[in-house]
């Protein structure tokens, strides 16, 4: 990583990396086979159209999913040089359906110094699809070296 994620270099409103996912019927099933969650909203087309819940006809990618895109910009930021996640809050607000482009980031609100690898950043969280629809919003701590 060619930036510093040391504490004491990193300033307020500093925006992560974004991380941009193309979510298709694939990724969708692949998650579902690791988090042994199989419920066909998720991993079955025809049954969600069929069925048609929610009034969506198709599949939805599980929150979960939206979830660990937006632990990563944390961790592709910061855990190589020693970052440690604290706490992770998110709110799921639409789902993310095959086809769509999550973009997902974050940034600096808050500063918390503390001794020797205990001080911390308080982060606002956000994943968008591809409309720019904000799907999912969070907060999290992150101890920083």
């Amino acid at each position: 990583m060619s930036e510093s994620v040391k504490f004491e270099d990193i300033e307020l409103d500093y925006e992560l990396p974004t991380l941009k996912r193309e979510i298709s019927q694939e990724f969708i099933s692949m998650f579902g086979c690791g988090s042994l969650d199989f419920n066909p909203i998720h991993m079955d087309p025809i049954w969600a159209k069929n069925v048609n819940l929610f009034g969506f006809g198709k599949t939805i990618g599980h929150g979960q999913l939206t979830i660990a895109l937006l632990t990563q910009v944390i961790t592709n930021w910061c855990y190589a040089e020693g970052g440690k996640l604290k706490s992770i809050d998110i709110k799921l607000i639409w789902p993310l359906f095959p086809g769509d482009t999550a973009t997902c980031g974050g940034k600096i609100v808050a500063k918390h110094p503390r001794k020797k690898d205990i001080s911390f950043v308080d982060l606002d969280l956000y994943a968008d699809n591809q409309k720019k629809k904000r799907v999912a919003v969070g907060k999290a701590q992150v101890y920083l070296p």
